[in-house]
């Protein structure tokens, strides 16, 4: 039984690693070596765009697959063997066997909109955290800060928004409480929420006013939220509501006011944080790459045109340069993690090696090894 356990694992590992990997056999000519090498390279991957656009019966824009794709395809290739190399009348021609990263090729595929032309972009994933500023020790109480938490949080899933886990969000907010007790340090917000891969944190804070009322208490809470766009470290939106309450007890009247207030204050935000969602994903949003180690004319044009290349990348340009370091600006339509990937690997096909040694909202450090 344990044998046939094993056997069967094994096969499930070798589907998957056919899955994002194919070895293909590619000819290229050329005057060289190297210029015959690098076109059966790029004849390698043509076979694995084939692959999907015909799966997918999609349409391509052969221009852009020329640009953006087949002019990174030494990228694609993670080995090779060259089994055939003979002269010819007009220079070289070699035969390779290739390994084909296809869960790459396949992403920068989808990146073009080539096999998702019409997919509808989802929702952001949210953090919401709490911030408690207030001195007075009612205002601390933590099932009362849990209703407006649970009130913000059934507005935003209403909306088909996904919400990062509570726990992690009541971790940050006991962070901020012992450290950052006066205002959310953006950074920070910004950060942790891009650790649990949220691209927005909703940061939320209550003061209010607690009465005797004829038949009991009354309370009159003011809730102050703000949108935190987490891969710029930017406030997109600041909204502020009050929101009354009554009860028999300071508690019950709380719990009233808290729920209520939660939603209040989102619906007012909703519109402004899809609209701002939409123009990231079809315009994208301006990064900071700052290169320490690299000050060459020659080698900023290389890294600024092949950066551009990718997919998601559009309007490189350098900013600043001298003293060892360089500054581009560029406009991506992915996420953090998908830029530092692409980085990444504009410095491998130039045969650098770099170290991301800073990130702080939309800019990013990194030192040339």
């Amino acid at each position: 039984m344990k044998r046939i356990l094993l056997l069967t694992i094994g096969v499930v590992l070798l589907c998957v690693s056919a899955a994002f990997a194919a070895t293909v056999t590619a000819t290229g000519e050329g005057p060289s070596k190297e210029v015959a090498l690098a076109t059966a390279m790029r004849r390698a991957v043509e076979q694995g765009v084939g692959t999907f656009v015909k799966s997918d019966t999609t349409v391509v824009d052969s221009a852009l697959v020329d640009d953006k794709i087949l002019s990174h395809s030494k990228g694609y290739v993670t080995s090779y063997k060259i089994t055939k190399e003979q002269k010819t009348a007009d220079g070289v021609m070699v035969t390779i066997t290739a390994n084909v990263d296809n869960k790459l090729l396949k992403d920068d595929i989808d990146a073009l909109t080539i096999l998702r032309k019409n997919a509808v972009v989802g929702n952001p994933r949210i953090l919401v955290a709490f911030s408690n500023k207030s001195k007075d020790k009612v205002f601390k109480d933590k099932e009362f800060t849990e209703e407006i938490y649970n009130g913000i949080v059934e507005s935003l899933t209403d909306k088909q928004f996904r919400v990062v886990d509570k726990s992690a969000a009541e971790r940050f907010s006991m962070q901020q409480a012992e450290t950052h007790e006066i205002d959310v340090d953006l950074n920070k917000a910004a950060a942790y929420g891009l650790k649990f891969h949220a691209e927005y944190t909703l940061f939320y804070n209550v003061s209010g006013v607690v009465r005797d009322g004829a038949i009991g208490k009354s309370v009159l809470l003011n809730i102050k939220t703000q949108l935190i766009d987490n891969t710029r470290a930017q406030i997109i939106t600041s909204k502020r509501v009050e929101q009354s309450g009554m009860g028999q007890t300071v508690d019950q009247a709380l719990e009233k006011a808290a729920h209520q207030g939660g939603k209040k204050i989102v619906n007012p935000m909703i519109e402004v944080l899809q609209k701002h969602w939409m123009d990231q994903q079809q315009n994208g949003a301006m990064y900071t790459i700052v290169l320490d180690g690299v000050d060459d004319p020659e080698q900023i044009a290389q890294f600024t045109e092949m950066f551009e290349k990718f997919p998601l990348a559009t309007g490189a340009k350098e900013v600043e340069s001298g003293g060892g370091k360089t500054t581009f600006e560029a406009t991506y339509k992915g996420k953090r993690d998908q830029l530092d990937r692409d980085v990444i690997r504009t410095a491998k096909e130039l045969g650098w090696t770099l170290k991301k040694v800073r990130a702080e909202g939309a800019r990013s450090t990194w030192k040339r090894l």
